[in-house]
């Protein structure tokens, strides 16, 4: 090697920056060569994330403008329910909004949110111990007729 870098200093420059070059985007993975991995190919069977289903029937006479406050407070939970130990948000993700199916299967329910937990203690902290989250089932309460929830872990079907 010491020999081709003194008689062709150029070519020894250009093979330097070719390896420095390759050991960058071998590194960085720029264009995403590990995305393709395995890992990534894994079933979602293979994760613990739960998704938690609530469905709401509010009562005929309920107040639209206290309905609509429930359930921006529904949604604001993803930011109210703390983890007991790092008193960090747990809630992955919450979602929601009103009925628009076509289908006319709804049974009364009118409102849907779809709660996401990294695992099901997570979930298991919410539904029985947060205080965020039992403050909020209080203040719907008086405006709801029917809930109906329903939870799965991501894949599992057994």
């Amino acid at each position: 090697m010491a020999n081709f870098a003194r008689e062709s200093p150029r070519a020894f420059r250009g093979l330097l920056i070719a390896l420095g070059l390759l050991t960058v985007f071998l590194f960085f993975d720029p264009i995403g060569f590990a995305s393709t991995s395995m890992a990534s190919h894994m079933p979602p069977a293979t994760t613990r994330a739960v998704t938690h289903l609530v469905m709401f029937q509010f009562k005929p006479g309920a107040d639209h403008a206290a309905v609509d406050a429930a359930c921006e407070e529904m949604l604001g939970l993803k930011d109210l329910c703390l983890s007991p130990n790092s008193q960090y948000p747990y809630i992955t993700s919450i979602t929601g909004g009103k009925d628009n199916s076509l289908e006319g299967l709804q049974g009364g329910l009118t409102h849907a949110f779809v709660v996401q937990f990294a695992n099901p203690d997570d979930r298991n902290y919410y539904v029985e111990k947060d205080p965020a989250y039992r403050a909020f089932k209080e203040t719907i309460d008086p405006l709801v007729e029917k809930v109906t929830v329903l939870d799965f872990t991501h894949g599992t079907f057994d």
